[in-house]
Formats: structure tokens, sequence, C-alpha cells
């Protein structure tokens, strides 16, 4: 058996000493500290605009620790691929996974370990074959060429990569099955300083940094063995090694807690070391490609108390900002899918950490959801200064990203509540398919109510094809939902009594423990103006989003024009279990003029009711009217 010499003090087993570690002879902490590095990088025009992304079984090493994970091209993390807007360019994607997958398991459940797919997450693209649409199947040893045709007027920013073949995008991404995907700046509109430290001419000041989860302990649902063994993934890719002395496996040995495998990895390497020259600006694309972990993105001096770097935020999920901004509070929020540019400039010599940090104030805003806390990275300083300057314009948003937030009532065409339930349901249903719950029109502003029934737990909410502004935080007067083991219940947020109006399948009978304090994170729409102070996870009222969390008992309004694109639109939550798990929905976007005939309720009753159910109105007699109080 191979074996990797790294020679250090841990704690091995239960006892102290100094040794060779190894499959058999394990030790904890993993090291790291290896160089910083890009992913290795793909221009399409280089490529004559055609791309061959393969997905097999290769093997990962972290310090002693080898496992077999799926990756595209053999990479962990796979390819940065570089597009321009307006451009045509192919993808082909090779599943080179092998048969047998397990037997099909039941709808909303993980399976499917061998058959992937590809989504873009944050384009604004066709989701219509062969495009980015997220229910095309590429069977083991079959591939499929994707077609983009990118959007003229596409933003340029940061974008990812990753399958979506839903009940296996959980497994597949915790994995390794993603990449940054990057609309490259036009340099000629970027303002001299952004220019100086971005692609396509300053490429070595680009840096990726593609955040994922190493997790085997099973502190929480993140560990990658209970996920190997929940899908039925190919025992021979399990860590069965005996250890010596012992009647553990490696495999138990790594889940145990008291050995806390539990990293976030940068480009898949463990607390990589950057080098930079003081004074010296870098343009970071930070990607949180964590499957179900949110972040709080920070970077300070290792010596309390000395000066740490400069900050600027310049982008939020691949959208540019009005002006550049610090973090606020002093660290950027990131959920399961979210992503920023900084620029960062770090004057004095000396060592700086990133890392990801909450506190207990963070929960007014975002509930009790998971979150990753800890290092993720090292800032090494020193060497010859230089000299940098923050950009005070940035590039301005394209057509269908301007402001909505003055639109009147008469032009918005469309609107919709979306519902957030217990137990993985959106609308009160789990996923099925092509069963659209609302449809609009191409070309039209839609205004939509993302409501959340759960009491704790906050859901970050992705919705394919088009961004979205966040308009604002709404007086939550909706029931509030509790539930196990697949049964749920909805209850009167006034009274406590259980709703008269429930969903399909309710089960009256069902033995569901009433929450204790169900209104603990309520008033949302009071709290998010006091972003400023303390609780990091609300979006400013007027910024764009295509992912963002919406927290336990809230009501929040969102504007967006279904620009272009007609066809299949899913919206999900991007806690990736949470979705194979049934936890997203269809709507469809029609040609003007066609029906908009939808599955608005669930079992007769709508989403926002509860002791009466009041039949949605406005355009068509199917959207919510927005006097309705949720």
């Amino acid at each position: 058996m191979l074996k990797i010499a790294v020679i250090f003090v841990s704690v091995c087993l239960g006892f102290t000493l100094s040794q060779e570690c190894s499959h058999t002879s394990p030790c904890t902490p993993l090291k790291g500290g290896l160089a910083f590095k890009n992913p290795s990088q793909i221009h399409t025009w280089n490529q004559n605009l055609h791309v061959t992304i393969d997905v097999d079984v290769h093997d990962v090493t972290i310090d002693w620790l080898t496992v077999k994970r799926r990756l595209y091209n053999g990479e962990f993390t796979a390819p940065t691929i570089w597009i321009r807007a307006g451009e045509r360019f192919v993808v082909t994607l090779a599943n080179n996974l092998q048969d047998p997958d397990p037997p099909k398991p039941e709808a909303n459940k993980f399976g499917f370990p061998n058959t992937t797919n590809l989504h873009t997450h944050g384009l604004h693209i066709s989701s219509q074959s062969p495009r980015d649409n997220p229910v095309i199947v590429v069977e083991p040893g079959q591939q499929f060429d994707y077609i983009y045709h990118v959007h003229p007027d596409q933003q340029a920013g940061t974008f990812w990569y990753h399958p979506h073949y839903h009940g296996s995008v959980f497994f597949q991404v915790l994995g390794g099955l993603k990449g940054a995907l990057i609309v490259e700046d036009n340099p000629f509109l970027l303002p001299q300083s952004l220019e100086a430290v971005s692609c396509p001419l300053n490429c070595e000041h680009d840096l990726q940094m593609v955040f994922s989860l190493f997790q085997y302990s099973s502190q929480d649902s993140g560990d990658f063995s209970k996920a190997q063994r929940d899908i039925g993934d190919y025992e021979g890719f399990r860590l069965n090694t005996a250890l010596d002395n012992s009647d553990q496996t490696l495999e138990e040995w790594l889940e145990d807690p008291a050995n806390n495998i539990r990293y976030m990895l940068v480009n898949g390497l463990l607390n990589p070391v950057l080098q930079i020259h003081p004074g010296q600006m870098k343009r970071f694309r930070l990607i949180n490609a964590g499957e179900y972990n949110t972040l709080a993105i920070e970077v300070v001096n290792i010596i309390q108390g000395e000066p740490s770097c400069s900050v600027k935020e310049i982008a939020i999920d691949s959208i540019y900002l009005d002006v550049p901004r610090e973090p606020r509070l002093g660290r950027t929020y990131l959920p399961p899918g979210g992503r920023a540019d900084w620029l960062i400039v770090c004057n004095e010599v000396g060592t700086y950490e990133m890392r990801s940090t909450f506190y207990d104030e963070d929960k007014a805003s975002m509930g009790e959801t998971h979150h990753f806390t800890g290092p993720i990275m090292t800032i090494k300083v020193s060497g010859f200064p230089r000299n940098s300057d923050f950009p005070h314009i940035l590039p301005p948003k394209p057509s269908f990203l301007q402001d909505l937030r003055d639109v009147p009532s008469e032009d918005i065409k469309g609107r919709f509540q979306l519902e957030m339930n217990s137990q993985f349901r959106t609308g009160r249903e789990l996923f099925a398919g092509a069963y659209y719950r609302y449809k609009a029109e191409v070309d039209t502003v839609q205004e939509w109510y993302i409501t959340n029934t759960e009491t704790t737990v906050s859901h970050p909410l992705h919705i394919h094809v088009n961004s979205f502004q966040i308009i604002s935080y709404n007086q939550y007067t909706g029931p509030y939902s509790a539930g196990k083991d697949g049964a749920w219940r909805l209850y009167d947020q006034a009274t406590g009594d259980t709703c008269n109006y429930q969903f399909s399948g309710y089960d009256p009978q069902a033995e569901i423990e009433e929450p204790s304090d169900p209104l603990k994170y309520l008033g949302h729409e009071q709290r998010q103006d006091l972003t400023q102070e303390g609780t990091i996870a609300y979006v400013e009222p007027g910024e764009w989003r295509d992912t963002f969390t919406v927290p336990p008992m809230s009501n929040v309004t969102i504007r967006f024009v279904t620009d272009t694109y007609v066809g299949l639109v899913v919206a999900h939550c991007h806690i990736l279990n949470h979705e194979d798990w049934g936890m997203m929905l269809a709507v469809d976007i029609v040609r003007q003029g066609e029906s908009l005939d939808a599955n608005l309720a669930s079992g007769g009753a709508y989403p926002w009711s509860c002791m009466e159910n009041t039949e949605p109105l406005g355009i068509a007699g199917l959207a919510m009217s927005s006097d309705i109080e949720t």
C-alpha cells in the first residue's frame, strides 16, 4: 500500500507520539500548507470554442490520506472555464463512469451515483436542450454535447459549474465535481486599476478560490462516507482498511468526531499558502461550492490587534456592485452556491489568515443553519513593496439587471408566492419534475414573495436562468411548520392551532413534536434595518442575487425580468441534500399570449393558506395580489 511520509507529533488512536501516518496508522489533524495555486485554465477561444470534460473516478491525496473521488478531467478542483459574452461554445460532457448504477430509488431519494449532467450556475442562459437543461441525463458510458449561446449582454463575472441530476447532486458535488466558470471582462470597459488585476491582460493577479468541504467526521450530515452508503456507492471506493492493532477500520476512525476530519479546502488544497508583495493588489474570486455550509469570509492578522489587509467587495453573485465597498461587519457572507469578488491589498509585511467566522448574533438573520467556522487559507506578505489603488467606479449592469424597485404596480405582469416548508417541501410539495407550479410570460417584470414557514432553519434559494433583485423584507403573518421523518404540519402563527388548510397527502394522525418557541426568529422586517450593527445574512434591498438566504419565519419580496428565454426554470434550496430530497419546484416561462394555467395549490390549499383559503388574485386569475398579506 502506498504510504506518504508525513512526520509530525499528533494524536493517533488515543496516543500522543511522533510517527509515520498512513491508512493503517492514521493521525489527526491533517497538515496541509502547500502553496496556493489556481485551478488549471481553459479559455474556450484557445480550444476552438469546444471543450471536453470527462467524469471519472480518480485518487485524491491530502497529506497521508488518499481517497477515491469522481472528478472532472481528473482534477480536484476542476478546470476554470473562461467564456465571453455573445459567444457560442460547445462542452462535450463525457461520462466515463461505469455501470451499473445501484437500483433506481424512490423519487426524491439519493440515487444514481454514476449518472450525471451539467449546470452553469448563475448564467443568464436558455434552459432548453442542448443548453442548460437540468433534466438532461448523461448515463454511464454516454456523452452529451452542450451547445451554449451566451447572451450578448451577459454580465462579466464569477460563476461555477456542477452536476444537477436529481438524486445525485449532493453526492457528486460533495465528492469533487465542481469548477469555476468565468465570463471574461472586456478590458476596455474596466477602470485601469481593476484591469490591472483581471484577465485577460493580467491573469497572474486574477485568483479563483473554489471552497469545498472535505469531511468524514459524523458530527453533521456532511460526512462523505455516509453519503457513499446512502447512495449505494461501490464498496471498492470505501475506506475499509483495517487499522494496525485495532478493530477499527479507517472509515470508522475518520468518522469519529474526536478526530475532527472536517476542513474547508481551497481549490482542493488544505490551508494553502498564498505569497504576495506588500501593497500588491489581487482579485479574489470567492466561490462557495460547499454542499450545505454557509461561509462568512474575513482576513485577519495572525498577531491579534495588528493591522489586517484592506478588502473591497466589487461583485456579489457575478454582478458588479455600484461602487467598491468594505464587507459589511468585516465579513463577506456566502451561502452555498454564492460568490463574491474581492480586491485585496495587504500593506504590511506579515502573515494573515483567511477564515470563516460566525457569531451568536448572526443567528438572528440566518437561524440555526449549517455553517463552517475555522481557517481556510494563509496569506504571507513579504518582498519589495508595490503601489496599488482601488477603483472608484465599476462596470455597469446589463439591460436585464436594471433597478426594478420603482416599477409601477401596473407594469408588474405576474406575481407568485414561493413557500419553503418543513421536510424539504417547496410550495408544500416534493419535487415532481415538470409539474409547473407557476407560469410567466417572457420579457415581463415578475414579483415573487418568498416565504419560509420553518421556525429555526434558513434555506438558500437558488433560481435558474434569471438573477433577481431583493426588494424588501416584509412582515410575516403566515403559518409555521414542524415535522419529522417525512410527516409535517402547518400551524396558525397567532393561536398555535393546527391550520384548517394543509397540503396534498396530509396525515392528521401523524405524531409531530410541536416547536417550543416557534416565533423565535419572527421580525426580519425590523432587524434587516440593523445590518450594519451585527447580523450578517440579510441582503440590502436593491441588490441582485441568484442565491440568497431565506431566514426562518420570513417573507421577502424579489423582482426580476424574464428576459429572452422561455422554458423550464427550477427554484430550489442550495443545501444540496435538501434539493435531492425534494426541495425544488418547476416554473415555466412561456411566450406572450400562451396559457398561464399552473398548479398553484397543494391538495386544494394555496401556499399562504392556514385558517382561510383565498384563491389568488391578479394576472389571469393566477398570480398573488400584492395587497394580500403573508
